[in-house]
């Protein structure tokens, strides 16, 4: 069952390759493997192999929209599912420019791209709304940014830049925009793009001045000192600029910086979360200092000057305790809860951090959401939710992968485990065969291969120097060799032998420690009586284990040993006196470097000399390399690549295969099958594995990984377990030789991807609305703490049958449906005082008109703040005049020269002035009113719309105003106006605009439905839903 493969440290291009998507799965690349985590259970539950280089790019597809369709598709054989309710499709790019699309279920690739030879720089879904296809976008190191089809496995368009470029951020509230990072600190700003051509798209440019980093430096060597941009999920039209010690927040509308902080820790930022709830964030440094800051509105001058800041309100360091060595890759932050978020560690750790309640115990994951603990206050500004209190970060659960480099692996034979008389822990139904891996910090992990999934058991730390050799003495005993190599040139070490146990972990010393040549050898005898150890140079020796006494030393001119192995079949045991002490004869054969064989006796204490066996090699065969006894069979590799079988008794020559595969290299090491009676022989080679049917004497198959060598094999019955130069152990359960990619069965998902959720909805109302005590835990299949959770946080809703179903929705990943819940709730329970509770910031176009006022209000004297030149100033101040807040405008006017220095001209100054006394005009009487109104007219005829629009506003024409606008085909500027004008019917204005999404097929009947929810017109959403239900059907 998957996973089949337990990862190790990260590949340095590994960095910021980790996603998080709405069902709570993370995806992260290590070294070419992507790897599948469960947050809820806390346990990697897939790990897929299909990159020969090591990943640098992992995107989860955006989750699916409220009336999404489900529509036939042509091709028959298309590998895309389509699901309502399950989001299972996962991009993943290496060094070498493959783009791989997955199916985790499947464990396939569905989809394979690449454009030229070139790499991918960066990769991003497109969520188009109701699309019949699924569209990734890609930039590519030679400035090209591509739109792909992934169902058809094509390129839709591209477009080649003329500067290079090299991240891309999506507009989570605007399809149709993106903001691309290019040279130094200069940002592309895309609008208008399409999902059919890109000729109607529109380019803005604009270059940041970070206050840290001279743009001048990054110009020189052509690279970007942006290290991430990423749009804000809170609210629109707002880009996060992240440079290695400094934050930009750049206003994408009207081009311009209304945030700034120089963020100096002693450490590199490394990325920023936003939370799409709440205007806050969680910033991430790379030696693993984690903050949550909250957005906050400072006013001065009476309320002229504002001035945004990001209040830290708590931080955790816990990584900085453990190593100086450990540093952040990347991050990715909860889609769901936005109040949970993951570090990926350089040591391959996964480290999830949760928000809490400093005054409560730790919730599970999923139960407690960023809305549970901020909150907005009575002047549309974040605060700590009152019950709340103090915030504090914790850290929830953790993935440990194996050390940092493995070098031996051993499994533990089968017949100790069915002859053992003695108790043991690990002798469960879900244990199943342990695997003793060594690693080079001297830890000994052991592994459970064939348990219900593959995972670390135990992890002892035996020595503090790499560990050479492994073999197991016993059902609960390892004996491990170590030692650190020489950087003189002297040729001797100081071993270091230990023999353990791994049930409580006590070890013992076997052999003190001195100037010697290096081990390169043990082996356990059969009845686990006996230690042979060989030397690179020094004499073979033979230790009692029972006693752990030396038996023999060899004398100097015994041979240099290549290979020795005990019999498993040809040994004794006696019982020599009362107390019923047993004595056991054992017999070992010893390989050399001349390709002689010795036969050694070894009983009790006495250890007779070796005799060299008379053997029948073929003439002229090469260097004999290694060897393995099993029964009577003999098996031998050699240096040509060669194998070599010897059924011992039998007259015959040994059996050889040929030359033909010699081009495989040396054999390195070979093992039997575990399995009593089976002969099936693996074989190790530089860079492959291979199995043998050593009756025949041909391959049952290979295994090759390209760009890996092969460290160490062994066999879990008929399977080959090895580790790669890459650190990872593999369970190699196929022959394709690109990976050992399983499907994943219906008990192996996630529980919150399972296919029967296909009927999600319709069970959590059925649970709502008729208390089913047991319907709820079946439905998700967890464990009783996370139900009793689960129950606790329902009874917060008390009767509210709705807000159960939203919370529940959302638990599960269904993030559009929470989003119309509560914008259905919202519209359903106004009060006038709070009419706008339910909603979150990212629900900000469905806010109340008196709560969207106050918003825009702070962002536009924000913007009035922060103004660099006359067009910021032209255009904050037109929305000043919408909103009716004259005085403001007229006061920047009149005094822009305090955030406007050495940029106006004699003619602004002038123009500024007059505007300003326009602005305090009366126009009560009927002429005024109708001389501008004929004036507003006939400029937005003349193309001058935005003075037009002002115009209108002036006379209290904004109704009109936003008809205009809408005649001129801007639509999101005239549903904003329409709210934020005090005496204007913004119901008309957003009845207009959902009518028109619908009906000019534009896909996007979701939205059109959450606005006319959002306006409590149940007639039309319920003729919307149904009209969507009659074309499915």
């Amino acid at each position: 069952m998957p996973p089949t493969t337990l990862t190790s440290s990260l590949h340095p291009s590994n960095r910021d390759a980790i996603s998080w998507n709405e069902k709570g799965l993370i995806a992260f690349g290590c070294h070419s493997t992507l790897v599948l985590f469960d947050t809820c259970k806390l346990e990697v539950f897939q790990t897929l192999e299909q990159h020969t280089t090591a990943i640098n790019l992992v995107c989860w597809k955006p989750p699916l929209d409220l009336l999404f369709r489900i529509k036939s598709k042509a091709v028959i054989n298309d590998n895309i599912r389509y699901c309502s309710d399950i989001n299972v499709g996962c991009a993943s790019s290496d060094i070498s420019g493959n783009i791989f699309i997955w199916d985790i279920q499947l464990g396939i690739v569905a989809a394979s791209l690449r454009y030229l030879t070139t790499n991918v720089n960066d990769l991003k879904w497109l969520n188009w709304p109701n699309s019949d296809y699924n569209l990734l976008l890609s930039i590519h190191s030679n400035s090209t940014l591509i739109l792909w089809n992934i169902d058809k496995k094509e390129r839709i368009w591209e477009h080649k830049f003329n500067v290079s470029i090299y991240k891309i951020s999506m507009d989570p509230f605007d399809q149709t925009k993106a903001a691309v990072s290019s040279v130094g600190s200069s940002l592309i700003l895309l609008e208008k793009l399409s999902s059919l051509h890109w000729s109607d798209s529109k380019i803005t440019s604009m270059t940041l001045e970070p206050r840290t980093i001279p743009n001048s430096s990054t110009k020189l060597n052509n690279s970007s000192s942006i290290i991430q941009l990423k749009y804000h999920l809170a609210y629109p039209q707002l880009l996060f600029v992240l440079f290695p010690t400094e934050i930009c927040l750049v206003e994408t509308q009207h081009c311009q910086v209304i945030f700034s902080s120089i963020i100096d820790t002693g450490s590199p930022l490394v990325q920023i979360l936003p939370c799409a709830e709440k205007d806050a964030f969680f910033l991430i440094h790379q030696n693993g200092t984690c903050s949550f800051r909250l957005a906050n509105f400072h006013f001065s001058d009476e309320k002229m000057i504002s001035e945004l800041d990001y209040e830290r309100k708590c931080s955790i360091d816990s990584m900085q305790r453990q190593s100086i060595r450990l540093r952040v890759m990347g991050a990715s932050i909860c889609p769901t809860t936005n109040s949970s978020f993951v570090l990926l560690i350089n040591s391959g750790k996964l480290l999830i951090y949760q928000l809490e309640d400093a005054r409560q115990e730790i919730e599970p994951y999923r139960i407690g959401m960023i809305n549970d603990f901020i909150e907005l206050n009575e002047e549309c500004q974040m605060r700590v939710a009152s019950k709340s209190g103090q915030l504090r970060l914790t850290q929830y659960g953790i993935y440990s992968p194996l050390s940092t480099t493995i070098t031996v692996i051993r499994m533990r034979p089968i017949d100790l485990l069915n002859t053992s008389s003695e108790p043991s822990l690990i002798f469960s139904s879900k244990i199943g065969q342990l695997a003793a891996v060594g690693s080079s910090t001297g830890i000994i992990h052991l592994i459970n291969v064939c348990g219900e999934k593959i995972c670390k058991f135990k992890d002892l730390q035996i020595h503090s120097c790499p560990v050479k050799c492994l073999e197991w003495a016993g059902p609960n005993a390892i004996v491990s060799a170590a030692y650190i190599a020489s950087l003189s040139s002297s040729n001797t070490v100081r071993n270091d032998i230990f023999i353990t146990d791994i049930q409580t972990g006590w070890k013992r010393r076997l052999r003190p420690e001195r100037e010697e040549s290096p081990i390169e050898t043990i082996r356990v005898s059969h009845y686990n009586s006996y230690l042979a150890i060989s030397f690179r140079q020094n004499p073979l020796e033979i230790w009692d284990l029972g006693t752990q006494r030396l038996l023999r030393r060899m004398n100097k001119r015994c041979p240099i040993i290549l290979d020795m192995c005990w019999s498993g079949k040809h040994h004794q045991s006696k019982i020599v006196n009362e107390s019923k002490t047993k004595i056991f004869r054992e017999n070992l054969v010893v390989l050399d470097n001349d390709n002689h064989l010795y036969h050694v006796v070894v009983k009790g204490l006495h250890v007779r000399d070796g005799k060299e066996v008379s053997t029948q090699w073929k003439s002229g065969a090469a260097f004999l390399r290694c060897m393995v006894w099993k029964d009577d069979v003999l098996a031998f590799g050699d240096s040509a690549g060669r194998i070599g079988v010897w059924v011992l008794g039998d007259k015959s020559h040994c059996r050889q295969s040929g030359l033909g595969n010699s081009t495989r290299g040396p054999v390195l090491r070979i093992v039997f099958s575990k399995l009593a009676g089976d002969f099936t022989l693996a074989a190790q080679h530089p860079t492959s594995l291979v199995i043998w049917d050593t009756e025949r004497l041909h391959t049952v198959f290979v295994l090759q990984r390209p760009g890996l060598s092969v460290i160490d094999i062994d066999m879990c019955g008929l399977t080959p377990v090895y580790i790669t130069s890459d650190g990872m152990l593999r369970y190699a359960i196929s022959d394709t030789g690109k990976g050992s990619n399983i499907s994943l069965s219906e008990s192996d998902c996630p529980f919150l991807i399972r296919s029967t959720h296909s009927n999600i909805l319709q069970n959590l109302i059925c649970y709502i609305s008729n208390f089913q005590q047991d319907l709820l835990q079946n439905l998700f299949k967890i464990d009783d703490n996370y139900y009793n959770y689960l129950l606790k946080k329902l009874e917060k809703f008390e009767q509210n049958k709705l807000l159960k179903i939203g919370f529940l929705g959302q638990f599960i990943g269904l993030l559009s449906l929470t989003n119309f819940i509560k914008i259905v709730e919202n519209a359903s329970n106004k009060d006038g005082l709070n009419d706008n509770k339910y909603l979150s910031t990212n629900l900000l176009q469905f806010w109340s008109k008196n709560w969207f006022q106050k918003r825009m209000e702070l962002i536009v004297r924000l913007l009035l703040s922060t103004c660099k030149n006359e067009n910021h100033l032209e255009q904050a101040v037109e929305k000043c005049i919408i909103m009716k807040k004259n005085e403001l405008a007229i006061y920047y006017l009149l005094n822009s020269d305090k955030t406007i220095n050495n940029t106006k001209t004699k003619d602004d100054i002038k123009f500024n002035s007059f505007r300003a006394c326009l602005l305090s005009a009366n126009f009560d009487s009927e002429n005024s009113k109708c001389l501008v109104k004929l004036n507003a007219t006939n400029l937005i005829a003349s193309n001058f719309i935005s003075e037009g629009i002002q115009l209108l506003s002036l006379i209290d024409q904004g109704l009109d105003a936003c008809k205009y606008l809408i005649s001129q085909g801007l639509w999101n500027i005239a549903i904003i106006y329409s709210k934020i004008y005090p005496n204007c019917d913004f119901v008309e204005i957003y009845t207009r605009y959902a009518e028109y999404l619908i009906t000019n097929g534009l896909d996007k009947n979701s939205l059109a439905l959450m606005i006319f929810a959002s306006l409590g017109n149940w007639q039309k959403c319920k003729t919307l839903i149904e009209a969507e239900e009659e074309e499915i059907c």
